[in-house]
């Protein structure tokens, strides 16, 4: 009776074991894939986002110059248009770029290989602040290069190409070049129509010497600060307010004892029913086994799952006025990440299923022994003299 109470026990426990086991299987995934750098880099490189990139922010932008939010709707624009920004946006002769010549302008000034390099140091310095103990750091970019690349032959062949595309010059803006070079002037003034070729040798050192001008308020590294660092350390609940991520890590510090939580289901199945090596393998080898088949079962499900799921997040969380292909490269990004997330449940929950197989076949492969630990002693076994 004693046995067979402790079996059910037990059995409850092994119940317990997969439960526990399967969630922080899950658990322990995403916080080791989420919440390092290097799932992001693989990401990014998988999708080819730096060479997409251009082209895609060079739609976003054509988007952004034409896009009404009134068409959409009427709450940005209940002040009349008189209240709003009609009159902003950049200037006239970014207007006349298509979507190709901004491509052609952000690819030749942001090559593939700079932005790689420093996205990948952005990435680093937040989540080395995010995982680290000690106060966090400014986040910081360096622009040397690109400031190199503006006051070179780079910089000047692409504002020449700029040029190109503008309009040819009237007698009017002709007189303003004049006055220009005459009374000095911005990168503005040189950039409003396309002047004849006699008068290139007249503009060429005026747009050198505005590219100069324009690099000089570049600095050499950009720093900025991620508002939520500071709030790490908080345990105020309202302190988190609008920084949603707080909340992932103060759950991350409990999710350092979760691992503890199936050991000691395991380790109450053992008390309650191993009694010998035959039964350990038995009560080990049928937890681990199930518990594997059903992450394997979950993280494989989880695939098509995302991939209706991820969208919807994103698309939520996107602000108006992003074209579709923007959106796209968002999606892709989730999915890459959410997979590698999935890739590693899978792994790990095919090792635990091999062990728990290898533990249950084992056991069928041990004699069972009549005697076991805890069981009374025959009284034939007592010498009396």
């Amino acid at each position: 009776m004693m046995r067979t109470c402790g079996r059910f026990i037990a059995g409850v426990f092994a119940l317990l074991f997969i439960v526990s086991a399967t969630v922080t299987l899950l658990l322990y995934n995403l916080d080791a894939t989420l919440l390092t750098s290097e799932p992001y880099k693989m990401a990014l490189i998988e999708e080819d986002i730096y060479a997409r990139l251009p082209g895609f922010v060079g739609q976003q932008i054509q988007y952004a110059m034409t896009y009404n939010p009134c068409l959409e709707s009427l709450d940005p624009c209940e002040d009349g248009p008189e209240q709003g920004n009609l009159e902003g946006g950049p200037p006239a002769y970014f207007r006349i770029l298509s979507d190709d010549d901004w491509e052609h302008l952000i690819t030749t000034l942001l090559e593939p290989e700079w932005l790689q390099t420093t996205v990948e140091s952005v990435l680093d310095q937040v989540f080395d602040n995010l995982n680290s103990d000690a106060p966090p750091e400014p986040i910081s970019i360096s622009l040397a290069e690109l400031k190199k690349k503006l006051t070179g032959e780079v910089g000047y062949e692409t504002l020449l190409g700029l040029l190109e595309k503008q309009p040819e010059c009237t007698p009017e803006q002709i007189l303003q070049l004049s006055e220009a070079q005459l009374l000095g002037g911005e990168m503005d003034d040189f950039l409003l129509c396309n002047p004849p070729e006699i008068l290139m040798d007249v503009v060429d050192p005026l747009l050198r010497e505005a590219i100069q001008s324009a690099a000089s308020g570049i600095p050499e590294e950009m720093t900025f600060d991620l508002p939520f660092l500071d709030l790490l350390d908080s345990t105020d609940v309202e302190v988190f307010g609008g920084y949603p991520i707080q909340s992932v890590f103060a759950a991350r510090r409990l999710l350092r004892f979760t691992l503890l939580i199936p050991i000691a289901f395991l380790l109450l199945v053992t008390i309650f029913a191993v009694r010998s090596i035959r039964d350990w393998l038995l009560w080990w080898g049928f937890p681990l086994l199930f518990t594997g088949l059903i992450s394997l079962v979950f993280s494989t499900l989880s695939l098509p799952i995302l991939g209706w799921v991820v969208p919807r997040l994103i698309g939520e969380a996107a602000p108006a006025g992003v074209t579709p292909e923007l959106f796209s490269i968002g999606v892709d990004l989730g999915n890459a990440v959410f997979s590698q997330v999935t890739r590693k449940i899978m792994v790990h929950a095919g090792v635990m299923a091999a062990i728990g197989f290898g533990f249950t076949i084992s056991a069928f492969f041990v004699k069972p022994v009549n005697k076991r630990f805890g069981d009374p002693l025959p009284e034939n076994s007592i010498h009396q003299e």
